[in-house]
């Protein structure tokens, strides 16, 4: 069996989607017990997790923790057996950044902060149960860590890296998530698509156990 490597999205380590799926869940640089990285950049999260990924293995992230998996992915092809990208925009969308932007993060990281941001996100949630959960890890989150991830979510640019994902991608998109969209769900061909948000891994734990399951059989 090919090892597996799952990243979670800002804010949100130590909650796996599914005990179904198994793996390894690490904490992105400036999560959990982490260090931050070199640099708030996709690039430098990818940098950071590299020397501690098995020769051979299958890579899968929710949101920013997507984007670091294709820049891994797109890095170390010939050891990347598969890509999971769920509900991973290849660039956040222009309204995103244009209302954000790299001043704003650490302005927002500062107030309403960690624990002000918590009950916002967890609300994106469906999972109604689930919602306690996110809000704890939420708002555990080291601020510093939260700024590096939204500012390294703003920079990030995964058109290019399209082109160099030789290996087989399995790409899940919440229909009416805010940060994905047409050009996402052009991008690759194993598209599949579910009726919620950007909170898909939360929201349908089931389902994306399933078709992510069912992309890991195919490969072994």
């Amino acid at each position: 069996m090919i090892p597996t490597i799952w990243l979670h999205g800002t804010a949100v380590c130590g909650l796996p989607w599914s005990e179904r799926i198994g793996g390894t869940w690490p904490d992105l640089p400036g999560h959990g017990q982490a260090p931050r990285a070199r640099a708030a950049r996709v690039e430098a999260y990818a940098e950071a997790l590299i020397p501690d990924l098995p020769d051979r293995f299958v890579i899968g992230g929710h949101s920013l923790g997507g984007m670091v998996a294709m820049q891994i992915a797109a890095r170390l092809p010939e050891r990347c057996a598969g890509l999971v990208l769920v509900d991973a925009p290849l660039r956040l969308p222009g309204w995103l950044l244009r209302g954000l932007g790299h001043r704003l993060s650490p302005a927002i990281v500062r107030v309403p902060g960690p624990g002000g941001l918590a009950p916002i996100v967890a609300r994106m949630s469906t999972n109604r149960a689930l919602r306690p959960a996110l809000r704890s890890v939420i708002a555990a989150t080291p601020p510093k860590g939260l700024m590096d991830a939204m500012r390294a979510a703003l920079r990030f640019d995964g058109r290019p890296l399209v082109g160099q994902l030789t290996m087989p991608v399995l790409s899940l998109i919440g229909t009416s998530s805010i940060l994905t969209g047409a050009a996402d769900r052009a991008a690759f061909d194993n598209v599949k698509l579910f009726e919620t948000g950007h909170m898909l891994p939360f929201d349908l734990p089931d389902a994306v156990a399933d078709e992510i399951l069912t992309f890991l059989e195919g490969l072994t």
